[in-house]
């Protein structure tokens, strides 16, 4: 009897030595982590299996998970193979894998609120100033982002995301989704084919009118291979930055008043400087260039229909220009000078003379839907997606070796299956996040030229973090809305016969619709928002 129990002794001894072993393994930390058990335990592993006690930041994830995320942008070829060593890493972490779902640019505008009214199952969604935050966190359709969220959840947000950036995301003083850690400057650039350009005898662009004169000469070449000078996909809004906006030196109002409202950079600004967009002088000489743009051909007549990705156009040789930020614009030269070095890409900035703002981190994010069955574990993803290294280069860059390589320190290079997997796709939009962004090896000159001129002149624009809260004028926004998107798309395109005309129509339905109790709410919290911030 003495030797049993001397027997069961041991064994008792030996598991809790194996159990306090194995209770202490796991990987690396997540990278940029100084504080905080963001680490997780595992206790008893048996191949992929969690049969035991697995935490996150002191909070269990011992029942594994799938978490659903849509993103806006266009699946890579080889979003399946990074997503295998995402997924890799997640389960390693939080015992949670991820599935990958996406709406083009072509068509988000259409399916964006369907999906997340339609009832699926989804954990996380990208969303943003420009894709419908306001209006989706207004219907209740994200969870909110609380202190004890981030305490909890996302350790690594609270120590390391931009304090600004919560306030940029306040509606009504709560914050319902977690926005970008990188705030570049807001402007856009387009890339032209500079084989076409120099075969038409023309100088490089320096504005609006050289860029008439390139398109043009496009149209009129029967013989230069590609359908249109520019392949306009449903709407023309990149094309409105450049030749209203900057041309102008307006500033745009970020979330759901941004395509609406509008003022005039100065060093004082005050709410008596915010107008209507499109009873403006200027937007009307614009809608009449574009139409005089879309009877020469510039592009198709049924653009308002193409579901084609703009970039994809210019990438396969059927549009001559293409039009977006800096960087997308860069990165696609660069694909093009590797691919078809022949087409001798060029990145132009059109309004150089135009002042220059930080954009606000709300320009990218992600939202855990509120109707999650996992909203912690999402919020655990979003936390490590960002702020661990190795996620991230897999999500930004996609596999080192294949898509990047490693050229020094902070320098990559584009890796032979980059074109696989570019960076930057649309899966990396609302994570990214300036502490892990290296600098290309080949950036494009252009890009580098012109961002370092809008990166030594920019300054924070006076609304850059202001957020309006739409809660006395939802109705009248959702007026305004259905509105906006029944006239405005045709005119930005130049789609109409009538521009006169039909702007007139548009802003006698957009009155009806409550345009001046919207203005006027607008002005009376920008006002209140101005006043905080001198005092």
């Amino acid at each position: 009897m003495k030797k049993g129990k001397k027997i069961v002794a041991l064994l008792l001894v030996g598991m809790l030595v194996l159990s306090a072993l194995t209770g202490c393994s796991g990987g690396k930390k997540p990278a940029g982590q100084t504080g905080g058990d963001a680490q997780p335990t595992q206790a008893g592993q048996s191949g992929d299996s969690v049969d035991a006690a697995q935490t996150y930041n002191g909070q269990d994830v011992s029942k594994p998970v799938e978490l659903v995320m849509y993103y806006i942008g266009d699946k890579t070829e080889d979003e399946d193979l990074v997503l295998e060593k995402i997924n890799a890493v997640l389960k390693e972490k939080i015992n949670a894998t991820l599935a990958l779902k996406n709406m083009s640019l072509s068509d988000y505008s259409t399916k964006y609120a369907l999906t997340i009214a339609g009832g699926e199952d989804v954990d996380l969604i990208y969303t943003s100033t420009w894709a419908f935050y306001q209006s989706e966190a207004n219907k209740g359709a994200f969870a909110e982002v609380t202190d004890q969220v981030l305490a909890d959840y996302m350790p690594l947000h609270k120590e390391n995301q931009a304090e600004a950036s919560w306030g940029q995301a306040k509606i009504g003083g709560k914050i319902y989704f977690v926005p970008c850690n990188m705030a570049n400057v807001s402007a856009n650039a387009i890339v032209i084919r500079g084989d076409l350009r120099e075969k038409y005898g023309l100088d490089r662009l320096k504005g609006l009118k050289d860029l008439e004169a390139y398109y043009t000469a496009v149209a009129g070449d029967k013989d230069s291979g590609v359908s249109f000078a520019y392949n306009a996909s449903q709407h023309n809004d990149t094309s409105k930055y450049i030749g209203l906006y900057s041309e102008n030196n307006w500033v745009r109002i970020e979330g759901s008043l941004m395509n609406y409202f509008s003022y005039q950079y100065s060093d004082s600004v005050t709410a008596d400087d915010l107008f209507w967009i499109y009873g403006t002088d200027e937007y009307l000489a614009y809608a009449k260039l574009m139409k005089e743009w879309a009877d020469k051909g510039f592009w198709s007549k049924s653009a308002i229909a193409n579901a084609t990705d703009v970039k994809e156009s210019f990438l396969n040789g059927t549009s001559a220009s293409f039009t977006q930020n800096l960087g997308t614009v860069g990165a696609v030269a660069s694909e093009v000078e590797k691919n078809h070095p022949e087409w001798k890409p060029e990145v132009y900035d059109l309004n150089p003379g135009a002042d220059r703002f930080f954009a606000a981190y709300t320009g990218d994010g992600v939202a855990v839907l509120a109707n999650s069955k996992n909203q912690e574990r999402a919020f655990m993803a979003l936390d490590l997606l960002k702020f661990d290294e190795e996620l991230y280069r897999l999500v930004r860059y996609g596999i080192e070796g294949t898509h990047y390589k490693i050229v020094s320190d902070g320098i990559w290079a584009a890796g032979d299956q980059m074109s696989r997997n570019p960076f930057g796709n649309g899966f990396s939009w609302g994570l990214k996040n300036s502490m892990y962004e290296m600098t290309r090896e080949d950036m494009f000159p252009d890009q580098k030229e012109i961002g370092d001129a809008w990166s030594a002149k920019a300054v924070e624009g006076p609304t850059a973090a202001f957020s309006f809260d739409d809660t006395k004028v939802k109705n009248e926004l959702a007026s305004l809305q259905s509105v906006y998107t029944q006239y405005i798309p045709l005119l930005d395109l130049g789609l109409v016969e009538d521009v006169e005309g039909t702007l007139a129509e548009f802003n006698k339905q957009a009155e009806a619709a409550g345009m001046q109790k919207v203005m006027d709410e607008m002005k009376l919290q920008l006002t209140a928002y101005l006043e905080g911030v001198k005092g």
